[in-house]
């Protein structure tokens, strides 16, 4: 969990939504900082200004209170009536200097007698040159320090001129050429000042911050729709596509380079999807073509293997057949000329039918091996085949015909169904008849207890040039371990000196003398199915057509 979370705000921190609210954060603080400043600096300004403004006014209104006191020279009632005044809130002190810079009179009484110094900074401005200056600016006659106690005084001098009303006067001894007699500096306290400075920055204050988090708050809701969101679309959307989902579509209805993206996206995506579908299906087609002529190739292997045991297997079964053809018919000839003789020379009696009847085992004996090796001599010469034009339908009726008594006594009913536009196949009829009559034996023979077999012929509109002749019985069916060696010669499954496994060979010579393909379909107790493709016949054409196709 704890990692999980680290990983989100790692990635809430990286994201731009989160950078752009940080600089317009930053921004923010920064613009509403200095604007904070620069207004409490004005502010600071303004009041200090109309306070500078009012203490000069309360100076030149206390200056102009004195003039008829000090032109009547009462001390007394001078230095009390700036006793009272200095006593008023917000006066700090009052004092009075002559030109020389005695302090000769202060409400505060350790200053009197004092001697200030000319190079102070309130003095300074007059007297920093040759001759003093007799007229200051008004910000020149204020001054602002602090205290050691850090509070902060404003001082304002205002100086007493030497009018006609004072030279005239006998009481006075200031010369008319004097035009400066002394400075009046009163002193104002600035904790009301300081103290609404105060409260007016923290005013500011307060308010910028409560609109910084109102701010904040509108640009984080700005971000999050405006940004966060349909980047974060586009996010999942890119990162769903590079998983594989390659139906996913970012829904944005926005008119905005957002809405761009998107459709962009979506675009590329449906791209992807079809020629994804596309290199799909032509996958799906190569790998369905490769296994196709993987399995024509392993067939063509097959029959070539085949055609090469067979050739091998009949050149050695020519030799045999040729050197026993010779003793057999000899043996045969002698097994008659001896049963004669014996049925001549001796009387009849219980040895001599034992002596026929062996001679007869003899006979039959050899004459199964003539039929043996009559059998290989056909197989090993591959005679040529005469092909022609020849009605399917009366080769299959024919090899029933000459099966009928076979079957009967087997108890098999025999069925045909030829379902054929055109019924002429290219054979050679006395070889395909062969061939069919050793399959209608052999599945005979494979339905010992009765059964059904079908002959039937089809064609097919994806291979008109063909013809499939099935054979189908009902039987015990071949086992799979066995069915790749059926057309081997002297390959056999039948007992007791039934077959000598020539006859299925004998049909797959036949079949590849007519350039075509035969293979069987078997499971065990569920019957078999021999199918022959051979070439059909070209369609016969009317003279009618012949005329049409000849002009």
């Amino acid at each position: 969990m704890v990692k999980r979370t680290r990983k989100h705000l790692k990635t809430v921190f990286n994201s731009v939504s989160f950078k752009l609210f940080a600089l317009l954060l930053l921004l923010l603080l920064l613009l509403f900082g200095l604007h904070s400043m620069i207004y409490s600096s004005m502010q600071t300004r303004i009041y200090e200004k109309t306070v500078g403004q009012g203490a000069y006014r309360a100076s030149d209104l206390v200056k102009k209170s004195l003039y008829r006191l000090m032109l009547m020279n009462e001390r007394e009632e001078l230095y009390h009536t700036i006793l009272i005044i200095g006593d008023e809130p917000g006066i700090e002190s009052i004092r009075i200097y002559n030109k020389r810079g005695e302090i000769k009179f202060s409400t505060r009484e350790a200053e009197i007698g004092k001697i200030v110094d000319m190079k102070a900074e309130a003095c300074y401005a007059c007297h920093a040159a040759y001759k003093p200056i007799e007229s200051l600016s008004m910000q020149k006659k204020t001054r602002i320090y602090r205290t050691t106690e850090g509070r902060r005084i404003m001082g304002l001098i205002n100086p007493i001129r030497n009018a006609p009303e004072c030279w005239n006067n006998a009481c006075h001894a200031h010369h008319e050429d004097q035009t400066i007699l002394g400075v009046l500096d009163v002193q104002m306290s600035l904790d009301e000042l300081d103290e609404a400075l105060a409260q007016t920055r923290n005013t500011v204050y307060t308010v910028s911050g409560g609109i910084i988090i109102l701010a904040m708050i509108l640009f984080a809701i700005l971000v999050y729709y405006i940004i966060y969101r349909p980047i974060n679309q586009l996010r999942s959307g890119t990162l769903r596509l590079a998983a594989g989902d390659l139906d996913h579509r970012i829904d944005m209805a926005r008119e905005d380079e957002y809405g761009m993206l998107a459709s962009s996206f979506n675009n590329m995506a449906t791209n992807l999807r079809n020629a994804y579908n596309e290199l799909k299906e032509w996958s799906n087609k190569l790998s369905s073509r490769v296994k196709q002529k993987t399995q024509e190739l392993e067939e063509m292997h097959k029959g070539m293997l085949q055609v090469e045991k067979m050739a091998s297997l009949g050149k050695m079964a020519a030799s045999v057949a040729h050197e026993l053809n010779n003793p057999l018919a000899g043996i045969v000839n002698y097994s008659k000329l001896l049963e004669r003789k014996v049925r001549n020379h001796f009387p009849e009696s219980g040895e001599q039918k034992k002596i026929i009847n062996e001679l007869e085992l003899v006979r039959s004996e050899a004459m199964r091996c003539g039929n043996i090796v009559r059998n290989l001599l056909a197989f090993a010469r591959g005679q040529g085949a005469d092909i022609k034009e020849t009605s399917l339908d009366e080769i299959v009726q024919k090899a029933i015909e000459l099966t009928r008594h076979h079957m009967e006594l087997s108890g098999i009913q025999a069925e045909k169904k030829i379902e054929l536009e055109e019924d002429f196949i290219k054979c050679d009829p006395d070889q395909f008849l062969q061939a069919l009559i050793a399959l209608l034996v052999n599945a005979v023979e494979a339905m010992p207890q009765g059964g059904k077999l079908m002959i039937s012929a089809e064609s097919s509109e994806k291979d008109p040039e063909n013809v499939l002749i099935k054979v189908s019985d009902t039987g015990v069916g071949i086992p799979e371990e066995i069915r790749d060696k059926i057309f081997e010669p002297f390959f056999t499954t039948k007992k007791e000196k039934k077959g000598v496994g020539l006859g299925l060979p004998v049909v797959y010579g036949i079949i590849q003398r007519h350039h075509g393909k035969i293979w069987v379909e078997s499971e065990p107790n569920q019957g078999t199915t021999f199918i022959i493709k051979l070439p059909a016949a070209r369609k016969k054409m009317s003279i009618h057509e012949s005329k049409e196709f000849k002009s």
